[in-house]
C-alpha cells in the first residue's frame, strides 16, 4: 500500500485504524475509527467497496500497514489509495472528539439520548434506562436516522472503542456525539464504587 500525501484523501474513505484514545485527541475530518483489531468485523457494515479507503496510522508500521492491505482485499475492498501517517496531517484540519467522564454523564438532567451500541446478546451490564436506545454497533450505518439531530448523543459500549466508533460514525452523518469514557465498565464503577 503506498503512502499518501494528504490532499490525495479527498475522494477516499478515511479509515483511522488508531487506538480509541489516540482517534479522540485528534483525527482527520470525516474518518472512522476502526482499529485494525475490528477492522475486519465492521468494516462491511460502515464502508462501501465502490470508494478508495485511505488509512490514516499513528506511525510508519510496515508490518500492520501490510496485514490491513491483506485483509481489506480479502473482503472485497479493491481500491486502496494507501496510508498517511497521522502526524501529516495538517494541524488545521485535525478535530477532536467530545467526551464526557462517566460521573458526568450520570449527572445529566437535559434532554438527550444515550445510544447503547452494544448487541443486545452481549449485555450482561444494563445501561442507565433514561433516555436509552439500543442499536448495536454493526445496524448504526441502517438505523441512525432514528436518532434526533437536535439532541445530544451520548455513545456508550463496553469500555469505549466501540462508543468511539459510533461516535466516529455519527460525525460524518451530521451529528456532534459525545463519548462516554470507558463506557459501561466506567458507569458501573460509578454507580457501583
Amino acid at each position: 500500500m503506498k503512502k499518501l500525501n494528504y490532499p490525495e484523501i479527498a475522494d477516499a474513505q478515511i479509515i483511522d485504524i488508531r487506538s480509541q484514545l489516540a482517534f479522540q485527541n485528534g483525527h482527520a475530518k470525516g474518518s472512522l475509527n476502526l482499529t485494525a483489531k475490528n477492522f475486519k468485523k465492521y468494516a462491511g457494515d460502515f464502508l462501501s467497496q465502490d470508494q478508495p479507503l485511505a488509512f490514516v496510522v499513528g506511525e510508519e508500521t510496515p508490518d500492520e500497514i501490510a496485514e490491513l492491505e491483506i485483509i481489506a482485499r480479502e473482503m472485497g475492498y479493491a481500491h486502496l489509495a494507501g496510508y498517511l501517517v497521522i502526524d501529516e496531517i495538517p494541524k488545521e484540519t485535525i478535530q477532536h472528539s467530545d467526551t464526557i467522564t462517566a460521573a458526568d454523564f450520570l449527572k445529566k438532567e437535559s434532554d438527550f439520548i444515550l445510544l447503547d451500541v452494544r448487541h443486545p446478546d452481549e449485555i450482561t451490564r444494563p445501561a442507565p434506562e433514561k433516555n436509552l436506545i439500543n442499536i448495536a454497533l454493526e445496524d448504526l450505518a441502517a438505523n441512525y436516522q432514528d436518532l434526533a439531530k437536535n439532541k445530544d448523543v451520548y455513545t456508550l459500549c463496553g469500555s469505549g472503542n466501540r462508543g468511539t466508533t459510533a461516535a466516529s460514525y455519527l460525525e460524518t452523518k451530521g451529528f456532534q456525539p459525545i463519548i462516554i469514557e470507558g463506557g459501561m465498565k466506567a458507569i458501573q464503577e460509578t454507580m457501583n464504587p
